[in-house]
């Protein structure tokens, strides 16, 4: 079996992706928005409050690009060999709560992390004016493959904390969430079916990664003073354990000159680690999600 490293900034656009106020709701509503209090932040939740110019919650723009172009371009490995390893979001405008974006696709490194390779898939998008509106990067760890380029670079921005936490969160998950998070576009069945849970391993339906992702992106815009003040331009993280809904998110923050640095916990154990936000007007996230050195 082979990564197809010839393909590396092959771009791949796709066609014109539109989205509605509606959906931009959805998405705020399925991360927890305007949850334990229906009132507060209501820019991102409704369409009609006196007032209040309605908003897009920042992380909306991962799910606008859908998929990262065709597997079969990547390689012949097999699907069961693929782990979304980590995310990260650089915003370069301001998303607005309905609109008309391109996305372009393309494989922007593959390292090596020993027995796993790591595909860095970059998704683009682009305002119709031609201006760049958002860079996504997905990191996949393809496990067994190995041999291919370098180690991953350091993550830029993160350190490694033994002091207590400036601030913690606690975000908890309702049980139908990632029943309501799929409806952003993602139905793969391992977070709705329970046969196809279990036949991966799970005893039950697990939360999507990125629905995790986005909640402590909101914790972290409610807790930051900078960050809330300057608004969210980059956001990065590597993802490290399975949430199942209803269980409670615990995001551990650390201010920076820059941002913050944080850490979700859940039931003790870290679900998401290696965590940099950045607000903007600051320097942009890593190209790579919080990889190196991890042991996925």
């Amino acid at each position: 079996m082979a990564i197809y490293t010839q393909n590396i900034g092959k771009v791949v656009e796709g066609e014109p992706v539109t989205w509605t106020g509606d959906q931009a709701l959805l998405y705020a509503l399925s991360i927890g928005v305007g949850r334990p209090d229906s009132t507060d932040r209501i820019a991102y939740t409704t369409e009609n409050s006196a007032g209040i110019e309605q908003r897009a919650f920042p992380t909306f723009a991962v799910v606008l690009g859908g998929s990262s172009g065709s597997l079969a371009d990547l390689g012949d490995f097999r699907l069961h060999q693929i782990l979304h390893g980590g995310q990260s979001l650089t915003l370069h405008q301001e998303l607005q709560p309905a609109g008309t974006a391109t996305p372009r696709h393309f494989m922007s490194a593959v390292y090596d992390q020993g027995q796993n390779a790591i595909i860095e898939l970059t998704t683009e998008l682009v305002d119709p004016a031609g201006q760049l509106m958002a860079t996504s990067i997905t990191s996949m760890v393809i496990r067994g493959e190995n041999g291919y380029g370098p180690r991953p670079p350091i993550a830029l921005g993160w350190v490694d904390r033994q002091e207590p936490a400036d601030k913690i969160v606690q975000s908890p998950t309702s049980t139908d969430q990632a029943l309501l998070y799929r409806l952003n576009g993602d139905k793969n069945p391992l977070h709705s079916d329970p046969a196809m849970a279990q036949k991966i391993g799970f005893e039950r339906p697990i939360l999507h990664g990125l629905c995790t992702y986005a909640m402590a992106a909101e914790a972290l815009l409610r807790s930051v003073d900078q960050l809330a003040e300057k608004g969210l331009g980059s956001i990065s993280a590597r993802f490290a354990a399975p949430v199942i809904p209803g269980q409670t998110l615990t995001t551990h923050i650390w201010n920076t000159t820059e941002g913050a640095n944080f850490q979700v916990l859940c039931e003790g154990k870290v679900v998401l680690d290696r965590g940099v936000a950045i607000a903007i007007g600051n320097r942009a996230a890593s190209t790579t999600p919080a990889l190196d050195n991890a042991k996925v």
